[in-house]
């Protein structure tokens, strides 16, 4: 085969081919790390971001490509390596991705990436196969062969560049996330994305449901001054892993890996609907969980506002399995949060609303922790045991019910001190960092 695009009806496989100047290591270099190959994966006008790449055997690839000019929706993949010959071959079964990860109904593409040395350069064929031929002709119409070959062609510029010597560099081992982050393996293997900065005494910041680690982002910029901050991307968003079903007690496990990366011990700090999971890892972690700080948690006690509805679990789950994830937003912003609903298209305007439904799906997550916790009766005397110091923040602009959740808690636990911040509202712990960073510092260092 010379360069170019064969398509073999014969074994249902596109194949492209290019040879390159540069040599085998530097091209096996772009084809593995993921910042480099986030510069020219994709066709012609098209930008790559790589959330997760684990180059070995079992490993997997996550990528989103999309058009630069946003002419249409991204398109995410999820690829798992089968085999991996340094310097020589990549093998790896790609498959197209809904918004939480999970794999379409389109199947599985095996895919072969070869490494030929040509003299002093490289000579690179990619053989994708396909099922069956109406799938090999679905992809040849929807042009994937000419988008491999344009990748390539991008990929030459790189190769030709001189500002990156990687001549020398061998394969990405472990998992490597672009944009700052680093991962964990949790306990079931879960790639579980995080971020650290700072120095001083560990915390762990966990973010809210429908939110990623970037919505803390102020927060841990505001203790980083003090405290060595961990924030992380929850199960089933942003660059973490969403393996099914979904169970709360794997966040659990989530949160003791990051504890081990911070050292072996942590305090925990989360606001709204984290704070039952801040309580609930605390519980099971003892001794590695030094302290909590919880902002408002939205515990329902008693008959000071309604309770969470009794299918709310089942109502999110059933939305959005339908495809109605911004129907779902507005189920919980509505029925959980209480948004009035003549305020709702005025929400949707916001960029914001595009996350949130993004995320649908972790309503429904949130909720299961959050069963027995909103239904308007006590808390439950035998869920948590904690000996760690526990502050419970409520804002001085805060609702009657939430005051009275703060106050149920410090009953039932016996260590709890309630703090009022002044002036604030639920909305403090991310639209107020720094006075919420000035309370956790009051407390923890005092």
């Amino acid at each position: 085969m010379t360069d170019g695009i064969v398509i073999d009806e014969a074994s249902n496989t596109l194949r492209i081919r290019r040879t390159y100047g540069a040599g085998v290591d530097r091209v096996w270099w772009a084809w593995t790390d993921a910042e480099a190959i986030s510069r020219w994966w994709g066709p012609e006008g098209w930008a790559a971001t790589v959330y997760e790449m684990d180059v070995r055997p079992g490993g997997r690839w996550r990528f989103q490509i999309a058009p630069v000019d946003r002419s249409t929706d991204p398109v995410r993949n999820i690829a798992s390596y089968r085999a991996v010959v340094a310097h020589a071959e990549l093998h790896y079964d790609a498959a197209f991705a809904d918004q939480a990860w999970q794999p379409d109904e389109t199947g599985t593409f095996p895919t072969a990436v070869t490494f030929t040395p040509a003299g002093t350069g490289c000579t690179v064929e990619v053989a994708a196969s396909f099922p069956d031929g109406q799938a090999l002709r679905r992809a040849v119409e929807l042009q994937m062969a000419e988008g491999y070959a344009e990748a390539l062609g991008r990929l030459a510029n790189l190769l030709d560049a001189t500002d990156d010597d990687h001549a020398d560099t061998s394969a990405t081992q472990g998992a490597t996330i672009i944009s700052g982050l680093s991962t964990v393996a949790s306990a079931d293997g879960t790639t579980i994305a995080y971020e650290k900065t700072g120095s001083g005494p560990a915390i762990i910041v966990i973010s809210n449901v429908a939110e990623d680690h970037t919505g803390v982002a102020g927060l841990a910029t505001a203790l980083s001054e003090h405290f060595t901050v961990i924030t992380f991307d929850r199960r089933g968003r942003g660059a973490s892993g969403d393996p099914q079903p979904y169970d709360p007690a794997r966040e659990i496990d989530d949160i003791a890996a990051l504890i081990d990366v911070a050292g072996g011990s942590a305090v925990l700090a989360s606001g709204s609907g984290a704070c039952g999971l801040a309580l609930d890892a605390a519980t099971a972690l003892g001794g590695r969980v030094t302290g909590l700080y919880l902002y408002e948690p939205p515990f329902i006690v008693d008959d000071s506002r309604a309770p969470a509805p009794a299918d709310y679990v089942q109502h999110q789950q059933a939305l959005v399995a339908a495809g109605r994830r911004s129907e779902a937003v507005e189920y919980f912003m509505t029925e959980m949060v209480g948004v009035p609903a003549e305020f709702i298209p005025a929400m949707k305007q916001d960029p914001s609303w595009d996350v949130m439904a993004k995320y649908a799906h972790t309503y429904a997550y949130d909720g299961q922790i959050l069963r027995g916790l909103q239904d308007g009766t006590p808390l439950p005397t035998d869920r948590w045991s904690i000996d760690a110091p526990i502050a419970v923040a409520v804002g001085g602009n805060g609702e009657a019910f939430i005051r009275a959740g703060a106050h149920a808690l410090a009953a039932i636990l016996p260590d709890v001190t309630v703090l009022t911040l002044p002036d604030h509202d639920h909305s403090a712990f991310w639209m107020a960092p720094e006075a919420v960073a000035q309370h956790i510092r009051g407390f923890l260092l005092s």
